[in-house]
């Protein structure tokens, strides 16, 4: 049971404990509200102003980039302001300051050996959102500017300037061109610390007199460069616009030449047009030429066929009619035609019977009626 009534007990000393301590709890909370209520402050940022808030026992940071009243408590929390509008750092021999009595002036080595000194501006601001990064990273006033800003300002542009010559610097577009080139080294390095380059101006360069005069030397000679130049120019144009006017002639004269080949061309061709339709129908006449021929000759043949085998025929039929009687009758005929043809000469001394026998033939052979000469 004493046990029982101990584990009781314990409970409640606890819960006494708690009910003190968080009633210290609520009346420092009420004092302290009433302090910080009669205590408060406040902080008027301007348009052109960025400001952070850093509170003392979180260690926490808050960046108000915004114009108006920020109230705050002292003591617990701290309000910072940064200039955001455009600043300008100027490295020139005219920036005299008791610490400076020569000026800021850029001095450049150049490529060729060269000493110059530039006059020159780098146009910044800060970037607003960045304002608590920047107060970390650099402190609590202007400190971003002497960490970052003239270090890297002063080696950047020297190191970009001295890739020009001596000679270079009085050509605006080099020199700009070099300036837009440090202007984007400078943003590369100096944007990670919320700071932005806006431009980079070189308003004068000097450097000493004997370079000077060496540098009018040469630009003397470059101008005297730039007019043979201009006339070895004029010259290249000159030959061209007789190139120009040289090809246009050989154009006109080749164009008049195939124009009078196309038109030979087209002649030859009606020609020769003319003279296939005149071969045609000189083919075509010859063709019914020679087809009436054809026709002819083989009606002619036909002719000339039908005759011999009517010949045939009849030579057929006599050959026939000459087989049988009538066949020696006709030699009889024959015979006697060709002998009342015959003409017979003799000499009447002689004795026919007597001395030519022959004679006593042929008269004992021939008709009745006949007469011998």
């Amino acid at each position: 049971m004493q046990k029982g009534f101990e584990s009781r007990r314990k409970p409640r000393g606890i819960s006494v404990r708690f009910i003190i301590l968080g009633s210290l709890l609520l009346v420092f909370l009420i004092v302290g509200g009433i302090f910080a209520y009669r205590n408060l402050g406040y902080y008027y940022v301007g348009a052109d102003e960025v400001a952070v808030v850093v509170n003392n026992l979180t260690g926490g940071v808050k960046t108000i980039d915004r114009a108006g009243v920020v109230i705050y408590v002292p003591f617990l929390q701290n309000v910072y302001t940064l200039d955001k509008r455009e600043q300008i750092l100027v490295m020139s021999s005219a920036n005299i300051t008791p610490t400076q009595p020569e000026g800021n002036p850029l001095w450049v080595k150049a490529v060729d050996g060269g000493d110059v000194s530039l006059d020159m501006t780098i146009h910044y601001h800060i970037i607003p959102g960045m304002a608590d990064f920047i107060i970390q990273d650099s402190g609590f006033t202007n400190a971003f500017k002497e960490k970052w800003l003239y270090d890297y300002g002063r080696a950047i542009c020297r190191y970009d300037f001295g890739e020009l010559r001596v000679d270079d610097f009085p050509f605006a577009e080099r020199r700009a061109e070099k300036a837009n080139k440090a202007k984007e080294e400078l943003n590369k390095h100096l944007k990670p610390h919320g700071i932005e380059v806006l431009a980079v101006n070189v308003q004068d360069y000097r450097y000493y007199r004997e370079y000077a005069e060496v540098i009018h030397e040469r630009r003397l000679a470059d101008k005297e460069v730039q007019e043979q130049l201009a006339k070895g120019a004029a010259a290249m144009e000159n030959q061209r616009r007789v190139i120009v006017e040289e090809t246009k002639k050989m154009d006109v004269e080749v164009a008049r030449f195939r124009g009078d080949l196309q038109k030979r061309e087209i002649d030859a061709e009606g020609k020769a047009e003319s003279i296939r339709h005149d071969a045609a129908a000189y083919y075509e006449k010859v063709v019914v030429e020679a087809d009436a021929e054809y026709a002819r000759l083989a009606q002619r043949a036909l002719g000339v066929l039908a005759a011999k085998k009517a010949e045939a025929e009849g030579i057929l039929d006599l050959k026939k009619a000459l087989e049988g009687e009538g066949g020696r009758n006709l030699v009889k005929m024959e015979y006697a035609r060709r002998l009342r043809e015959a003409r017979i000469q003799g000499i009447p001394v002689v004795r026919p019977s007597a001395e030519f026998p022959f004679m006593r033939m042929e008269r004992e052979t021939l008709p009745p009626g006949a007469v011998v000469k």
